[in-house]
């Protein structure tokens, strides 16, 4: 029972983090909504065994266990290619800023060229 009640504060405490660590995002009510869901189903999962065992078996699995671990692997690669994805576009946002900074740059010297100082 200890053990049970601590592991359900760790995912009270790490859906908390996640949901706090997302800036103001379009989607931010359906992140938070997920991970409500989640924190709810691994609650279940840990008070009752023996449902993620029948879940398993009305889905062919044959112990919760295992379906745990393939949830876990596809979670993990939906993880991967969301995060790959996110760093793709903050790759572009940065690249697009880059040629912003050297235009204004480029718009600037060539301003000051063109400006001759005055002789006293």
């Amino acid at each position: 029972m200890l053990f049970q009640a601590l592991l359900i504060a760790l995912v009270i405490i790490i859906a908390v983090f996640a949901v706090r660590s997302l800036p103001g995002e379009k989607s931010l009510a359906v992140k938070r909504l997920i991970a409500l869901l989640f924190v709810a189903a691994a609650i279940l999962a840990i008070l009752f065994p023996q449902l993620l065992s029948a879940v398993a078996n009305f889905f062919g699995v044959g112990r919760g266990t295992d379906l745990l671990l393939y949830l876990f692997v596809i979670a993990g690669m939906v993880f991967a290619v969301m995060t790959i994805r996110a760093k793709a576009r903050s790759d572009a946002r940065v690249t697009e800023l880059a040629r912003a900074v050297a235009l204004i740059e480029a718009r600037t010297s060539t301003t000051q060229t063109n400006e001759k100082p005055e002789k006293q």
